[in-house]
């Protein structure tokens, strides 16, 4: 499959295509997020032609607050400063996690507006109105590059486990470990980072980049439920660090 683009007006963000090709694999796709004062006749106009080229579009829909998993498994991102949530603060909390491609969909041309979108890590903007020509060419572009950058697999290799972060998946002896969304950022967090101890908090913070009731104690039970998967295969990839805390530590235990 080759990408997937996201659209999003009021309180709607729509994810868009993926596009057929050899190289990619079903579960990936590209989100575009346009939103905020983009009339719906507007963002279907973006849809429909991001379809006729051959994307797949997935939607969603009454996003509250910045949660990183919701932007997992795409090839490139569009976001719209003036969303209901700053899309500047959405880049800004995702961008050192997601690797792949943020171009700003905007109707403003301050100067201002475009460093601040630079500074805070957007690949791009597309300044409302555009043509078709140019929004397409744009985001092939960007896609191409991605091409090019994804030739150098994106995987951690521990002789038994695979952690494949463009699949987003953990192969144990070549087979596939059913993980949550959340359980694998955090596998993939760990692995990514081996030498690195992450305290409950740091882990927190990559699972609920935004703000969130949720309490530190999931992170725990994260953890318990990882440990249970790995377990079935004689593994247990964490280490309880003395003073709290996780590490990337691969150790033999016994299989139930």
């Amino acid at each position: 499959w080759r990408p997937g683009v996201t659209a999003s007006h009021g309180k709607s963000w729509v994810t868009e295509p993926r596009m057929k090709s050899s190289r990619r694999k079903s579960t990936e796709s590209t989100r575009l997020l346009p939103s905020g004062g983009c009339p719906t006749c507007y963002c279907n106009l973006r849809k429909n032609i991001l379809n006729l080229s051959e994307y797949e579009v997935t939607t969603r829909s009454s996003i509250n607050e910045i949660n990183l998993c919701d932007f997992i498994g795409f090839d490139l991102i569009l976001l719209d400063i003036m969303m209901p949530l700053n899309g500047l603060d959405i880049c800004r909390q995702i961008r050192s996690e997601i690797n792949v491609p943020i171009i700003f969909i905007t109707a403003k041309d301050m100067e201002e507006d475009l460093v601040d979108g630079i500074e805070v890590g957007a690949d791009d903007y597309i300044t409302k109105p555009f043509t078709v020509k140019e929004f397409l060419a744009r985001v092939k572009m960007h896609l191409r590059r991605e091409d090019r950058n994804k030739d150098k697999k994106n995987i951690f290799d521990f002789d038994k486990v695979k952690v494949d972060i463009d699949l987003q998946s953990v192969f144990i002896e070549k087979k596939k470990v059913k993980l949550t969304k959340r359980e694998f950022l955090i596998v993939s967090t760990l692995a990514s980072h081996s030498n690195k101890v992450f305290s409950i908090e740091e882990i927190y913070n990559r699972v609920y980049p935004g703000s969130s009731d949720t309490q530190f104690r999931s992170i725990s039970e994260y953890i318990y439920q990882i440990r249970n998967k790995f377990k079935a295969y004689g593994i247990n990839p964490f280490e309880t660090m003395r003073g709290g805390g996780y590490r990337w530590n691969i150790q033999s235990v016994s299989a139930d």
